[in-house]
Order: C-alpha cells, then structure tokens, then sequence
C-alpha cells in the first residue's frame, strides 16, 4: 500500500514538473533588423564615360525622369559670384552626348538645379531662376533678399523649395515664390542639400559634417563626418553618396552615427573636382560634373 502512494506522488510530480516546464530557446537568434543594421555594405565606382569639355564650369546636373535627359547648370567664367551674365544650362542625353548646349541662357553663375511640376528652379548667386522646362523660357527671378552665395537647392513633395546660402550660413525657404529664412547657423556654412519627409539633410563646405535637421524642430543630428568640402547629395538604398569640390566622393551608411565616412572616389591629384551631383536611379548611375574640368562624368554605383 505504502508502495502505490509513493508511486502515485511520483506520477502526480512528474505532471505538475511538465507542465510548469518552458521550452527551449536559442539565446544566439539575431532578427532580421539585427543584421541588416550589421552587416556592412562596400560601395565602388567604376566610370562609365565622360562628356566633351564643353560644359564650361559646370557646377551641378539633374536628371528629368520623365524625359530621360540630364540638365547641366554651367557657370562659365570665374568668379563664382560674378554677375556677368554668361552662365547656361545645357541637356544632354544619358549616354553623355550633348542634346542641347545653350539651353538657357543669360544667366549669372548658376549652381543647384531641380524639377517640380515642370519648372526647372536654379540657384543663382542671389535669387532663384524659375524656368518652364518644355520651352526653356525664364518665367521668374526670385530675389532672395540678403543672399551672398546660393548654392544648391532640392524641392519637397509639396513643391517647397530649400536653398543654402553657404557664405550667409542659412537655408531660405520659398513657398508659392515668397521667401522665408528657414534655417541660421553659426559657422556651418551648408553647401549640399536633399530633402526627406521629415528632415532635410545638408552637407558642410567647412566644416566636413553631414546633418539631419528635423523638420519641425530644427535639431540637428550628425550623421557623418570628415567629408571636408562637402558639395552635393544623393541617397541610394544603402546610405547616402556625398560629393566634396576638392574632387573626392564618399558614402555614408543609414547606420552611421557620427562616424567618419567612406571615401570611394579620389580625383584630386587629376585636378579633377566633383561638385553638385546627380542619380539615374534605374540603372543606379551616378553624375559629377568637374567644375573647371568643363565635363560631367557618369559612373555606375556597384554595392556588396
């Protein structure tokens, strides 16, 4: 008898010691989010082709998906702050070959250039050139009043433009053609811009910082650094690609928090520089127009 109650507690034990029981777990499991964040992409470039030199000074290009060419703003003589009145745009085909060369003409020195709803809006040392992209006709001169040095420019989904001032320290908004200040710095002197949802981006020429300026705060957050001379911005799946006038070109990962940046192109010794540049996003071709080498240069994006 004594025998079969201590065998009937044995099973009552066992039962209660299984249920109570967790499954086992695997302690090393890495999430997808984990390896993403992790793993380290290695971007190159590999040049395509170059233009003829005939895009004299040519400061920035901008691809028009919608008519797969690229418009090159061209600043001609120097300095880059002269109103003389031989700056242009010219377009060329996406192979490289020269569409049209004097586009628009009687322009100052224009840098920063971009499309929304067909107008084709160019920075020009103290206003904002709107041009009709179908005709090639200049509709407006938006005087930005102050202005020492607009340089590049990007447009949001709502059609706002937002242009640096990179020797007035600011970012000047225009809404429906009018002016605002939207941004003061210290001593940031912001060059390159791209805009986001929620934040815009810039690039110092003086300072080698790469930003993320919330919206509707206006905090800054650094996203990378050592990018000395910093021009121009694009964003491909993996980060950004950031170009600097000396003529060096760097990416600079999503994950990036302040670190220094990878450089991936050197054309400094060539005397080759690399200003505000552009993307062919469907064939992930980059473009670099060289300042006084008078050429834009293509190069494919390769990413691992």
């Amino acid at each position: 008898m004594k025998l079969l109650k201590y065998v009937f507690l044995l099973f009552i034990l066992t039962i209660i010691s299984c249920k109570d029981a967790k499954p086992d777990t695997k302690p090393d499991t890495i999430d997808s989010k984990d390896i993403s964040e992790n793993v380290k992409k290695t971007v190159t470039l590999k040049q395509l082709w170059k233009t003829d030199t005939l895009l004299t000074t040519c400061e920035a290009v901008r691809f028009n998906a919608e008519k797969n060419v690229v418009y090159v703003s061209n600043m001609g003589a120097v300095p880059p702050d002269a109103k003389d009145g031989d700056g242009t745009l010219s377009i060329l085909y996406t192979n490289g070959k020269v569409l049209t060369q004097n586009w628009v003409t009687g322009l100052n020195a224009p840098k920063g250039i971009n499309i929304y709803n067909g107008k084709l809006y160019v920075a020009d040392i103290d206003e904002v050139v709107k041009i009709d992209v179908e005709t090639g006709t200049i509709e407006k001169h938006i005087k930005i009043e102050g202005a020492k040095f607009l340089n590049d420019l990007d447009i949001d989904t709502n059609g706002n433009v937002f242009v640096t001032d990179t020797r007035n320290n600011k970012i000047h908004k225009i809404t429906n053609d009018k002016v605002s200040v939207w941004k003061t710095f210290t001593d940031f002197n912001p060059n390159g811009i791209f805009v986001e949802d929620n934040r815009i981006l810039a690039v110092s020429y003086s300072k080698g910082d790469f930003i993320a300026i919330d919206k509707v705060t206006k905090k800054e957050k650094l996203l990378a650094s050592g990018i000395n001379g910093g021009d121009g911005i694009v964003s491909i799946a993996e980060g950004y690609i950031i170009s600097t006038w000396p003529g060096e070109v760097y990416f600079a990962s999503k994950h990036l928090k302040g670190e220094v940046a990878t450089k991936i192109l050197d054309t400094k010794d060539a005397k080759i520089n690399a200003a505000d540049i552009s993307i062919i996003p469907k064939t992930n071709v980059l473009l670099i127009p060289t300042f006084f080498a008078n050429t834009v240069d293509a190069y494919q994006i390769n990413v691992e």
